[in-house]
């Protein structure tokens, strides 16, 4: 019994942190935001602090032969954090660039229990540090989720549960679901990770819409921070992005994908080696962000995965 498309559905849209799309497999992707600086919120800092991130990833589906609608999914992906700091220390204005790292093997199971019912989950061994000093045991962290989906018709609906570092501190989280789609539209939520609605015209090869998501980490710091005057040891940072997207396909295997709006819930807390937070949040402010995927198509994954 081979594995119905639904799986594929549910697999895909759960492989992209922030890029939401049942009807394609991102097999490669890269990817890419710019966040001005702004002022601090905080009144006893005097700066601004300004962050610019990119990332990549490849991932290949594999059916276990014999198996009864069972899909392993196998990503490495890598992303990077520039955080862009100026400020005054003692009357002296300084200014700094710390780097941020995650590397990543995201293990995959997707489950097809019936025509109605999917079940996914990921178990994802992660590195996450400066990388500024040999690593160790607190540059690595684990995460994992757990999805269950309905479809018992256009809709697909399901819940579940991750122990994730998404809001920027390594804690559970529920997850919810929603799916709908039709010949113009194209809705995805999965909260509270990502919002995506989109439209697309026959035969278009542009799709419009709205995207949003929330997304962070924490990280393992060795290195000195010259615009604070204590030792760090831990990073954590998120954001909430929502705006306008535009979805170009120049060939049928290939999504350039631009975005702009507005980041907001902006959040780094650096943690010293007291366990004390300083809280380092700038304003609200816009954003662009950019993106190449090569995907395998929906018709073309199927007639892969039933060889």
């Amino acid at each position: 019994m081979r594995p119905h498309l639904l799986s594929i559905g549910i697999l895909v849209f759960k492989l992209g942190a922030q890029q939401l799309n049942a009807q394609d497999f991102e097999v490669a992707k890269i990817q890419s935001a710019y966040y001005p600086s702004q002022r601090v919120e905080e009144s006893a800092i005097d700066g601004t602090i300004g962050f610019i991130e990119w990332g990549a990833h490849i991932a290949l589906p594999q059916v276990l032969p014999k198996s009864r609608g069972t899909i392993l999914v196998h990503k490495l992906s890598y992303a990077q954090l520039k955080v862009m700091t100026q400020a005054q220390v003692q009357q002296v204005d300084v200014e700094s660039e710390q780097y941020y790292h995650t590397a990543l093997y995201d293990f995959g199971v997707v489950q097809r229990w019936d025509t109605n019912w999917t079940s996914v989950v990921h178990l994802v061994p992660t590195l996450a540090s400066d990388f500024a000093a040999p690593l160790g045991g607190d540059d690595l962290l684990f995460q994992m989720s757990a999805l269950v989906v309905h479809t018992p018709g256009k809709v697909s609906y399901g819940a579940g549960l991750a122990y994730t570092t998404r809001l920027g501190r390594q804690q559970f989280i529920p997850l919810g679901y929603v799916r709908y789609q039709n010949r113009l539209i194209e809705l995805d939520i999965l909260l509270p990770n990502s919002v995506s609605v989109m439209l697309t015209a026959p035969e278009s090869r542009f799709s419009y819409g709205l995207k949003g998501g929330v997304n962070g980490g924490v990280f393992n710091n060795t290195s000195e921070i010259p615009t604070l005057n204590t030792a760090i040891d831990e990073v954590g940072y998120s954001r909430v992005l929502l705006g306008p997207a535009v979805v170009y396909k120049p060939t049928p295997s290939l999504r350039l994908t631009a975005r702009l709006g507005a980041v907001v819930g902006r959040r780094l807390e650096l943690i010293d080696t007291n366990d004390a937070i300083v809280d380092r949040t700038p304003m609200a402010s816009a954003y662009i962000g950019l993106g190449l995927a090569y995907v395998l198509q929906r018709n073309r994954l199927e007639t892969s995965l039933e060889n």
